[in-house]
């Protein structure tokens, strides 16, 4: 019986369940902030998210004209550099059909099926790219492609043992009160170059209010998990990171075969 076996199991009994769930016990997943705060799912949102998981990944895999890289070797980002683990810095979209994973954390595994979502959805964005759009709008594709990556964490969180990690968690949040794309332009997202700071300038009321939300609902990064081992939140066995060949996973990021139909 190979490693996968156990892991795949598993995952379909998850499935299984959230398709069976009653409605009175919808809204029983929740994501929790460091500071006690948490946003809850019904089931039925979840499935939508697993479901859409699902698709971008079979697209990423069997359109024809993507290729994408994915690593050798990974590295655990820290809360001290929680830059590094947002995935408008760990996915660099070269053009509309080429992708580079390359710098997929190590120790958040879990979190694949997120940092593939934004992948494909920023090659969509790339694919059907207007250089002349103002600012507000090129943030605003931006930020569909950073709500995929969110739904992708979320279905980590509640549904995959993911374990928390302050810095992509505080998206959830921010999207929950309306925060995200002024996140997006505090944070200076490559993804959309100077319009970044354009934007800010031109909302600094809003940037303002991210940063006194910022300030009152979430300790700084790394304050609550200071000195922590970034390797002890790898929850995630070795022999489940999917195969490649040619730098391209051969099953999908539930650990089953990329071929196999939704639950």
């Amino acid at each position: 019986m190979s490693a996968e076996y156990p892991r795949a199991v598993t995952l379909a009994a998850t499935c299984v369940l959230l398709l069976s769930l009653p409605a009175a016990a919808a809204a029983q997943y929740t994501v929790e902030a460091e500071n006690g705060d948490t946003v809850q799912f019904e089931s039925e949102a979840l499935r939508v998210m697993l479901d859409t998981a699902r698709a971008l990944f079979a697209d990423l895999q069997e359109d024809p004209r993507v290729l994408y890289y994915t690593p050798l070797d990974r590295e655990a980002v820290s809360l001290e550099d929680p830059e590094a683990s947002y995935p408008w810095n760990v996915i660099t979209v070269i053009s509309d059909s080429m992708a580079d994973l390359q710098r997929l954390p190590a120790n958040l595994r879990e979190a694949d099926r997120a940092y593939y979502n934004y992948a494909v959805q920023r090659m969509r964005v790339v694919r059907g790219a207007d250089p002349d759009v103002p600012c507000d709008s090129l943030l605003a594709l931006e930020q569909k492609a950073v709500e995929s990556f969110i739904d992708g964490w979320i279905l980590s969180r509640t549904l995959f043992g993911g374990p928390p990690f302050p810095p992509l968690d505080e998206l959830v949040f921010a999207r929950r009160d309306g925060l995200l794309r002024a996140l997006l332009a505090r944070h200076n997202d490559p993804q959309v170059g100077a319009c970044a700071g354009q934007w800010a300038e031109e909302n600094h009321e809003r940037i303002a209010a991210y940063d006194a939300w910022r300030e009152e609902r979430l300790p700084a990064s790394g304050e609550a998990e200071e000195g922590a081992d970034p390797q002890a939140v790898d929850a995630t066995p070795l022999d489940s990171i999917p195969s490649t060949e040619s730098g391209v996973p051969l099953t999908d990021p539930d650990g089953t075969d990329g071929a196999s139909s939704p639950q």
